[in-house]
C-alpha cells in the first residue's frame, strides 16, 4: 500500500448512476467515444483513462455514481458535437496499489488494500478511482490498473 495525494485535473468526462451488475456496457464503448470527442475538440489528451466510483459497496445491485474521465488540457470553451463534458477533479488522498492481469480479479486487490487501509486507522471516503494504465483486449494478463481507494484527508 501507498499513499498518495492527486492533483487537480481537468478532464474530459462521462457521468451517470450504475450497478455493477450493468457496468459492462461502457466498457470499450465510452473511452472510445471520448477520445474521438477529444481529437475532434482539439484537446490535448495528457493521461490515461480514469473510472471514478462513488459510493460503490461491492454488492451487484447497489446504485452509485460513476465517472469516466479522460485527463485533457482543455481551453475555457464549448464542446461541441458531445455527450461528454469538461470538469477539474478535485485533490485526491488515496491508498494505492497497482493491480496486473485480469480484471475479474480486480476484488481480490482491493480485497487485499482495504484491509491495509483499515488496520492503519485510516477512513475510507467512498471514493475510488482506477487507472487504467495498459488495456489489453487480447491478452488480459497484460493489463495493468492502478487501484486508489480514496481517505479522509489525516
Amino acid at each position: 500500500m501507498e499513499l498518495k495525494k492527486i492533483h487537480p485535473m481537468q478532464v474530459l468526462c462521462f457521468e451517470t448512476k450504475t450497478k455493477l451488475s450493468e457496468i459492462g456496457e461502457y466498457v470499450r464503448v465510452v473511452a472510445h467515444k471520448m477520445y474521438q470527442a477529444a481529437v475532434q475538440n482539439d484537446l490535448e489528451i495528457t493521461g490515461p483513462v480514469y473510472w471514478i466510483y462513488e459510493g460503490m459497496d461491492g454488492n451487484p445491485e447497489t446504485v452509485f455514481s460513476l465517472t469516466i474521465a479522460l485527463p485533457i488540457t482543455f481551453k475555457e470553451k464549448e464542446l461541441s458535437n458531445s455527450d461528454f463534458r469538461l470538469k477539474s477533479l478535485r485533490p485526491f488522498h488515496c491508498a494505492t496499489t497497482q493491480h496486473s492481469g485480469d480484471w475479474d480479479k480486480l476484488g481480490e486487490s482491493y480485497g487485499t488494500l482495504i484491509p491495509q487501509i483499515l488496520s492503519s486507522g485510516l477512513t475510507m471516503s467512498g471514493e475510488n478511482r482506477e487507472i487504467y494504465l495498459n488495456m489489453d483486449f487480447q491478452n488480459r494478463d497484460a493489463n495493468t490498473t492502478e487501484i486508489q481507494i480514496g481517505i479522509t484527508e489525516p
